[in-house]
């Protein structure tokens, strides 16, 4: 699994994480941790990272539990962990 460190790293790097983060009080789905990682509800959120996003796809898409799940499955596997906005679409173009 993609180390959360490298989220966390990411996150900061994010300026959509910033804006989240900024409005925390009128988004009551979004909350820090303790660590000042970003979650919605308890779905870690990651960055706007095209190669952080693109390694999460890969590995699930590739996994020996789920080898080439079709984009319904692996969208509502992912969205199980982990949000960004515009997952779904990502999900169905990287699976077409």
């Amino acid at each position: 699994m993609i180390a959360g460190i490298k989220i966390k790293e990411a996150q900061k790097e994010d300026s959509e994480f910033w804006t989240i983060v900024e409005n925390l009080d009128k988004q009551v789905e979004f909350r820090l941790d303790d660590d000042n990682v970003l979650w919605q509800d308890t779905r870690l959120v990651v960055p706007n990272d095209a190669t952080l996003r693109e390694a999460l796809l890969t590995e699930a898409h590739s996994s020996p539990f789920s080898i080439h799940l079709g984009s319904t499955k692996m969208y509502h596997d992912l969205k199980q962990h982990f949000w960004w906005s515009g997952m779904k679409g990502d999900v169905a173009m990287f699976v077409s």
